[in-house]
C-alpha cells in the first residue's frame, strides 16, 4: 500500500534578463518562444493551474491564487514573463487530456499575443481548458483587454467610492457563485477597479460594484464566451497588503477578496476540487436538563417546530444533571432522535470549568491544573453513562466547554479518551496563538492543536445570513447555538433562521452533532475515476453515492499521541499505513454502500471507578442558583433586566460571596430607594389633601 496525496505545489521558471535567446518582431508578424522543454519536468497533473505573470514581489492576486490552489488541492505552475520577451505561448505550458486552468496576471497581458493563444487553446484543448485574467487595471492598455474579449470589455476604470452605501453584489448566477448569490459585501477602498463593458456584447457579470445610491451597476468579475471558450476577467480587488495576508480574517468583508478566485477555481475543477460530500447544520442549546419546560424552552413544542421548519436540536447537557431527568422528556427524545441528541457540556459547570493551569492576577477565574480537567472528564464520561443507563437515552461523545475553550492539553485529553471532537464559539484553545495561515481561517475545523478535531460555531443572536452563505461555500458546518431564551418571543422563534440556511442551501442536512463530524471529511476525485479523502474526526463514515465501485484512499493527519490501539472498518479490525504525520489507508466500497471507520485510542480509563455523586457543596448551591436563574428569575421582566446586568456588567466573574455582597446591597439600595419614593407620595398626597380642605372650608 502506498500513500501519495496531491497537494498544492509551485513550480517557479523564470527565463533571465541575460538570455542570449535574440527575438525578432515585425509588422504582422511575430516569433513565438516555446517553453515545453521547461516544463517537461514538471510531474504530470490531474488538475493543474498554469499561472502567468512578471518577474516582481508577489503580488495580492499570487497570494491569493496560491491560497486558493492549496484550500482546493490543486497544482500550480508559474510562469515568470522577462521585460525582454515581446511575445510568450503558454498553450504548450498545458497537458493533454486534463481538465486545466490558464490564470494570467494584468501585468503580463503586454507580453502575450491574445489571437495567438486562444486560437492554440481552441485548436489543442477545447473547452478543457478555462481562462482567468485577473488583477485588471486601468493601466493596462483598452486595445488589449478588446482582443481578449472579442470586443465585450473596451477598457477599465477606476471610480473613486461615495458614501457608506456602496456595495459589491454577488449575482445570481449560481452555477458559479453558487451559495454567494445574492450576497453583499461593503467596500473599504476608497477606489475601486471595474471593466468597461461594450453593451453591444453579451456578458454574465458575476460581481458587480454600485457606488453609493447611483444605479449604474458596474462590473468587476465577468464571464464571457469567446467561440467555445469561457473567458473570465477579474478587476484588481483587494483592501490589504502582503504584509497582512498571513493573518486573514474569516469574515465577510476579507473573504470577499479571495472570492471570485475561489468561484472561479471550483466552478472549472468541479470534483477535483477538495470537497464535502454533503452540506450539514445543527442547533445547540446549551445547559437545559429534561424537565418540561426549562425556562422558556418547552421541548414538546420545539418538536413540532422543528418538524415544520426541518431543523435538528442538540441538547448540550452538564453531567451533573444525570440523574434528574423527567421520564416522558426522556421517551420524547428516544422516540423522536432525528430530531434531538444530547453532547457533553463541561461536567459541573462551575462557570469557566476548564480555564487555564496557571492564572495571572488579573485573571477573573480561579487556576485549575491539568490533572483537575483530567478528572472532571473522566467524571463528566462516568455521570454521561450513568444517564445512559436510568433513561436508555445514547449521548455523543462531543465536547462543548462551559463559558469557553480550554488550554490545549485538554484537547489532547480529548482525544486520549476517544472523543470525536469539541465544538465551542472559538476554535483556537485558550493560551493558543493563532495558526498564521490563511487555510486556518477559511475552515471552520482544525487539527492544529494536540491533533484533535475543535470546530467553531455561532451565536443565534448573531446570526449573519452572509457569514452562513460563506460558510456554505466554503463547505463549512452551519453550527449555531443559543440558550432556552432564545425562545424568549415563541418556541418558534429560531424557525426563520432554519428557514434562511434552508433557502440559502436546500439540500442542506440538520443532524446531530455527532453525525455532522463523522461525515465532515473532505474528498476529490482522481486521475483513476476513485477518489482520495481527507479525515478530521477518530471516526468517519464514507459513503459511496456513486453507480460504481470505487476505492477510497484515506489521508488523517495523525500525531500517535496517543498510541493508537486499533483501526477498525464496520467493527472489524483493518491495516493501516503510518506516513510521516499522517494515518493512510485504502477502502474499497461498493456503489450505494457505506463504510464506518473508527480510529481508537490507547487509554487507561475505567469508568467503574470513577465517583459520580454530588458532594460539592459549593456547586449544588451553583447548580441550584443556574436552575432559579433559568427556570424561575427568567420569567419575569424585572427578572430577566436582572440577568441582563448580571452578565453584561461581568458580576458574574466576582464568585458567590462577592455577588450575595453585591445582591445584598443591592436589596438595601432598592428598599431604601422605594421606601424614600413611598415617602414623598404620601407626602404629597397629605399637602394635596390638606389644600382641597382648605379651599373647601374658604368656599363655606
Amino acid at each position: 500500500m502506498k500513500c501519495f496525496w496531491g497537494t498544492m505545489s509551485l513550480y517557479k521558471i523564470q527565463i533571465p534578463d541575460n538570455s542570449n535567446w535574440n527575438i525578432y518582431i515585425t509588422r504582422g508578424q511575430f516569433t513565438t518562444v516555446i517553453v515545453i522543454f521547461l516544463l517537461s519536468f514538471c510531474p504530470l497533473s490531474w488538475s493543474q493551474v498554469v499561472f502567468v505573470d512578471v518577474p516582481q514581489i508577489p503580488s495580492p492576486e499570487e497570494w491569493q491564487l496560491e491560497c486558493g490552489c492549496q484550500f482546493y488541492g490543486l497544482d500550480i505552475v508559474k510562469l515568470d514573463l522577462s521585460d525582454k520577451v515581446k511575445s510568450f505561448t503558454i498553450a504548450n505550458a498545458l497537458k493533454q487530456g486534463e481538465k486545466q486552468a490558464l490564470i494570467i496576471a494584468g501585468d503580463a497581458l503586454d507580453y502575450i499575443d491574445a489571437h495567438e493563444v486562444l486560437s492554440t487553446l481552441q485548436e489543442k484543448y477545447g473547452k478543457e481548458v478555462s481562462v482567468l485574467l485577473l488583477g485588471l487595471t486601468s493601466k493596462i492598455d483598452p486595445a488589449i483587454l478588446n482582443k481578449w474579449s472579442k470586443g465585450a470589455i473596451i477598457g477599465c476604470g477606476n471610480t473613486a467610492v461615495v458614501g457608506q452605501k456602496a456595495l459589491y453584489e454577488v449575482s445570481n448566477i449560481r452555477q458559479i457563485a453558487r451559495q454567494l448569490t445574492g450576497l453583499e459585501f461593503s467596500v473599504s477602498d476608497k477606489n475601486v477597479h471595474h471593466l468597461i463593458l461594450d453593451e453591444s456584447h453579451e456578458v454574465q457579470a458575476i460581481i458587480h460594484f454600485r457606488n453609493g445610491n447611483q444605479e449604474d451597476e458596474l462590473a468587476i468579475f465577468v464571464k464571457i464566451s469567446v467561440g467555445d471558450k469561457e473567458v473570465f476577467f477579474l478587476a484588481r480587488l483587494w483592501s490589504s497588503t502582503l504584509s497582512e495576508e498571513s493573518s486573514l480574517r474569516f469574515d465577510r468583508d476579507r473573504f470577499f477578496e479571495i472570492a471570485p478566485i475561489l468561484m472561479f477555481l471550483r466552478y472549472t475543477f468541479g470534483e477535483r476540487c477538495w470537497h464535502s460530500a454533503r452540506h450539514y447544520a445543527n442547533l445547540t442549546i446549551d445547559d437545559p436538563w429534561l424537565i418540561e419546560p426549562y425556562g422558556w424552552l418547552s421541548y414538546k413544542g420545539l418538536l413540532k417546530e422543528m418538524q415544520k421548519a426541518d431543523f435538528h436540536t442538540t441538547i448540550a447537557f452538564i453531567p451533573w444533571n444525570y440523574d434528574r431527568s423527567d421520564i416522558d422528556i426522556a421517551s420524547l427524545f428516544r422516540e423522536h432522535q432525528d430530531r434531538f441528541s444530547i453532547c457533553i457540556h463541561g461536567n459541573n459547570h462551575d462557570h469557566y470549568e476548564f480555564y487555564k493551569y496557571k492564572t495571572d492576577p488579573d485573571d477573573p477565574w480561579p487556576a485549575k491544573s491539568l490533572s483537575a480537567q483530567q478528572a472532571d472528564i473522566e467524571q463528566a464520561l462516568a455521570r454521561m453513562e450513568e444517564f445512559k443507563k436510568l433513561t436508555g437515552l445514547p449521548f455523543e461523545p462531543v465536547f462543548v466547554f462551559p463559558h469557553g475553550i480550554a488550554p490545549a492539553k485538554t484537547l489532547g485529553l480529548l482525544k486520549k479518551y476517544n472523543f470525536l471532537t469539541t465544538v465551542n464559539s472559538d476554535n483556537i484553545p485558550l493560551d493558543s496563538k493563532k495558526p498564521q495561515n490563511a487555510i486556518f481561517h477559511l475552515r471552520t475545523t482544525t487539527l492544529d492543536f494536540e491533533n484533535f478535531p475543535s470546530l467553531k460555531r455561532n451565536s443565534v443572536e448573531r446570526f449573519s445570513p452572509a457569514e452562513t452563505a460563506i460558510n456554505l461555500f466554503l463547505d463549512n458546518p452551519i453550527l449555531l447555538y443559543g440558550h432556552h431564551d432564545i425562545f424568549q418571543n415563541g418556541i418558534s422563534s429560531f424557525n426563520e433562521v432554519a428557514e434562511v440556511v434552508n433557502n440559502i442551501e436546500p439540500n442542506v442536512r440538520w443532524q446531530s452533532l455527532g453525525y455532522i463530524v463523522r461525515h465532515q471529511y473532505l474528498q476529490k476525485i482522481r486521475a483513476d475515476g476513485n477518489y482520495d479523502v481527507r479525515a478530521f474526526c477518530k471516526t468517519f463514515e464514507l459513503e459511496n453515492t456513486q453507480k460504481r465501485n470505487l476505492t477510497y484512499y484515506i489521508q488523517k493527519a495523525e500525531s500517535f499521541s496517543p498510541p493508537i490501539k486499533q483501526v477498525t472498518v464496520n467493527g472489524r479490525l483493518y491495516p493501516y499505513e503510518r506516513s510521516v504525520g499522517d494515518l493512510c489507508l485504502t477502502i474499497d466500497i461498493p456503489a450505494g454502500q457505506s463504510r464506518l471507520i473508527d480510529i481508537e485510542y490507547k487509554n487507561d480509563l475505567d469508568l467503574a471507578g470513577v465517583d459520580i455523586s454530588k458532594n460539592d457543596a459549593r456547586v449544588r448551591r451553583m447548580r441550584r442558583l443556574s436552575d432559579f436563574r433559568d427556570i424561575t428569575l427568567s420569567r419575569g421582566i424585572l427578572g430577566r433586566a436582572f440577568i441582563n446586568v448580571y452578565y453584561r456588567t461581568g458580576l458574574y466573574k466576582r464568585g458567590l460571596k462577592q455577588l450575595l455582597i453585591i445582591s445584598f446591597a443591592l436589596a438595601v439600595a432598592i428598599c431604601l430607594g422605594g421606601s424614600y419614593c413611598l415617602a414623598r407620595c404620601i407626602r404629597r398626597h397629605r399637602m394635596k389633601k390638606a389644600g382641597v380642605n382648605a379651599r373647601t372650608e374658604g368656599d363655606t
